[in-house]
C-alpha cells in the first residue's frame, strides 16, 4: 500500500496536483512541461509526499510527457480510463466540475480502486501508433474527398480542388506506409507480430499494422476477453425487473479505430477463413440475425488474434477452432 495517492488531472498548458495529507488536501497548478514536471518533484519533496501513487487519466495525448516524466523516475504512476473516474465522481454525488475538484477526484478514485501501475511501452510502439493513425485518419478524409468527387454538385473550380486534395492525400498515405514499412525493418519483434497476424486468413496488412498500433502489448491482457472487452466489442445486455428487456448490443466503450478495422476483415474471413465460416454458419443455423453474427465473427476474430500473438506461432485452424 502506498502511504501517499496523488491525483494529477492534465490539460493542454497546465497540470493541477491534488494529495490529501493529515486529513488536509494541498492543491498545487504546475505547467505541462519538463520544468512543471520537476518542480511538481520539488513540491512532493518539500511537503514530505513519498511512498507516492501518482494517478491521471488518458486525456488526448497530454498525459503522455508526465507519465512518462514520472515512470523514467521509477515512481509508481497509473494512466486509468476517464470513463471510470466519471462514475467515481458520479457515486460521490459531485457537482461542481474544476481542475481543483478535478484532481481531488483522482487521488480519491486512486486510493480507493488502485489501479493499475502504467509502464511506457518501447520507443518504436508510440511511434507505430502515430504512423498508423494518421493514416487511419487520412483514409476517412480520402473517402469524405471521394464522396464530394462523386456527388456531381461540385462546380469546376471546387471539383479542381477536390482533385488535387485527393492527390495530396494520396502521396501522403503512400509516404506514411513507407515510413511504417521502414520502422518494421528495423524492429524484428515489430516484423514478427505482422507476419503472425498475417497467417490469419482474411487479415491483411492495413489490418494487422491497427491491431499492431492498437494493441501494442498483449502481456497486458490476461485473457482473450479482456481484449474483447478493450476493444469495446462485448456484449452489453439491459435487463432488469419484468419491464426492462433492452436489445443486447457492442459496449462501445473501447478502442473504436480497432472495431472498424476488424469489420471488413470479417466479412472477408467469412468466404476464407475456415473457423469463422464455420462458426458464423452455426450462429446462422441457430437463427441469429446477420448483424450479430458479424459482431459475434468480429469477437471471435479478436481470439485468433490473441491466440497467435499471445502464443507466437502463427494461425492454426485446428487450434483456433477449440
Amino acid at each position: 500500500m502506498f502511504e501517499h495517492h496523488v491525483g494529477i488531472d492534465i490539460s493542454k498548458l497546465h497540470i493541477d496536483v491534488s494529495v490529501e495529507m493529515k486529513g488536509k488536501v494541498k492543491h498545487r497548478q504546475f505547467a505541462n512541461s519538463q520544468k512543471g514536471f520537476e518542480a511538481l518533484l520539488e513540491w512532493c519533496e518539500k511537503f514530505g509526499i513519498r511512498d507516492a501513487h501518482f494517478c491521471m487519466e488518458a486525456t488526448g495525448a497530454f498525459w503522455l510527457a508526465p507519465a512518462t516524466f514520472l515512470a523514467e523516475r521509477s515512481l509508481a504512476v497509473s494512466v486509468v480510463n476517464p470513463s471510470c473516474v466519471k462514475r467515481f465522481a458520479q457515486r460521490e454525488l459531485k457537482r461542481t466540475k474544476t481542475d481543483k475538484v478535478d484532481a481531488g477526484i483522482i487521488a480519491r478514485f486512486c486510493r480507493a480502486m488502485v489501479p493499475a501501475l502504467w509502464q511506457p511501452l518501447p520507443p518504436e510502439c508510440p511511434t507505430l501508433q502515430q504512423l498508423v493513425r494518421r493514416v487511419y485518419d487520412l483514409t476517412k478524409m480520402r473517402q469524405q474527398e471521394r464522396n464530394r468527387y462523386s456527388s456531381q454538385s461540385l462546380d469546376g473550380v471546387s471539383l479542381e480542388s477536390v482533385k488535387r486534395m485527393l492527390k495530396f492525400i494520396e502521396q501522403e498515405i503512400d509516404k506514411l506506409k513507407r515510413q511504417i514499412e521502414k520502422l518494421l525493418r528495423k524492429h524484428p519483434a515489430l516484423q514478427k507480430q505482422r507476419e503472425l497476424l498475417l497467417s490469419i486468413p482474411g487479415t491483411g496488412p492495413d489490418t494487422a499494422h491497427v491491431v499492431m498500433a492498437e494493441v501494442p502489448c498483449i502481456e497486458m491482457f490476461h485473457s482473450a476477453k479482456q481484449l474483447v472487452a478493450y476493444a469495446g466489442m462485448a456484449p452489453k445486455e439491459i435487463r432488469s425487473g419484468h419491464s426492462m428487456h433492452g436489445r443486447t448490443r457492442i459496449s462501445k466503450t473501447g478502442r473504436s479505430r480497432l472495431r472498424s478495422a476488424l469489420y471488413l476483415p470479417t466479412v472477408t474471413s467469412k468466404k476464407y477463413n475456415p473457423v469463422i465460416q464455420a462458426f458464423c454458419a452455426r450462429l446462422l443455423a441457430n437463427k441469429k440475425a446477420p448483424m450479430k453474427v458479424v459482431g459475434a465473427a468480429m469477437r471471435k476474430l479478436l481470439h485468433i488474434v490473441y491466440g497467435v500473438l499471445k502464443s507466437g506461432k502463427p494461425f492454426c485452424a485446428d487450434l483456433a477452432g477449440t
